[in-house]
């Protein structure tokens, strides 16, 4: 049995931001985003391959990828309102539809600049009539008391045998 398998690039797995095609924002790219992206990029390359229409359901996505269905909904949904990806519904028997996608670029990742934190305040605020509780404690120290061992009693079938004589069991031949 073959297993196959997707690629992540380095570049994606380091990413934490993607840039939108629409409005030029940074967006935030979770670990289950890159997952989804991979999965759904792997696939339309498939069927592309093949000159078909990639025709992945969400639930279907959603078990591959081991995301939940919502979480590949919000996915979509974003890869479509930032101009990566082009959604076409196609009715089926009467009210049901279906979707298929179309990638329309691969993703473009935002480039990782210096995180600043900013900066803690320098003067810290007087509190009036502020005074910690104290409260005192004792600590005192106490003998160990040693109990004895109670004497063991044993079922009269059970025989005590001490440890200074050695245990022998003399069988008969006959």
């Amino acid at each position: 049995m073959t297993e196959s398998f997707c690629k992540m690039p380095r570049p994606l797995m380091a990413a934490t931001q993607w840039v939108s095609l629409t409005t030029g924002e940074h967006l935030a790219l979770s670990g289950q985003d890159k997952i989804l992206w991979v999965w759904m990029k792997d696939r339309y390359d498939f069927f592309t391959a093949q000159h078909k229409d990639w025709f992945d359901n969400q639930d279907e996505i959603a078990k591959y990828t081991g995301c939940s269905v919502s979480t590949v909904k919000r996915f979509i949904g974003l890869l479509n309102k930032h101009g990566y990806m082009k959604k076409t519904q196609r009715r089926m028997h009467g009210c049901a539809h279906s979707n298929s996608y179309t990638i329309i670029q691969e993703l473009v990742l935002a480039p990782a600049g210096k995180v600043t934190p900013s900066p803690l305040p320098l003067v810290q605020e007087e509190r009036s009539e502020y005074a910690p509780i104290i409260f005192p404690v004792a600590v005192t120290y106490t003998k160990p008391v040693v109990v004895p061992p109670e004497p063991v009693s044993f079922h009269p079938s059970v025989q005590v045998y001490s440890d200074d004589e050695p245990q022998w069991e003399v069988r008969s031949s006959g």
